[in-house]
């Protein structure tokens, strides 16, 4: 994703997203910074996905100020862009936010017919 890259959403707007190679150590702190309610995991989910807007929108379609100078204006988002806008950064979700490996679920199925390997 380039930083000139527009991406039209639902209700005919558009943003465009910073390029996710320039994210630095810093802006995953402020968008860890943005989780209001850890214990929560949908409302830190939603925390998430507000601050990755923050961090991520450079420019927009909107006649709002951008997230990162204004976070209220992601309140004034059409319904409609929303599970867009959140599609979009998701790949970069997990770009800033690996996902550890577990053991458990990633073991191999005991269903297989292969043998384990011996390591």
């Amino acid at each position: 994703m380039s930083t000139t890259e527009r991406i039209k959403l639902p209700s005919g707007a558009w943003i465009q997203l910073r390029d996710p190679y320039t994210l630095r150590r810093g802006d995953r702190q402020k968008v860890l910074r943005s989780v209001q309610d850890p214990e929560s995991p949908m409302g830190a989910g939603l925390d998430m996905i507000d601050g990755l807007l923050r961090v991520l929108v450079i420019d927009w379609s909107y006649s709002l100020p951008l997230p990162g100078e204004s976070p209220q204006s992601l309140e004034l988002l059409p319904l409609e862009d929303d599970d867009a806008l959140s599609e979009a950064i998701e790949p970069i979700r997990k770009m800033l936010f690996p996902e550890k490996p577990d053991p458990v679920k990633d073991a191999k199925d005991p269903a297989s017919p292969t043998e384990p390997s011996a390591d």
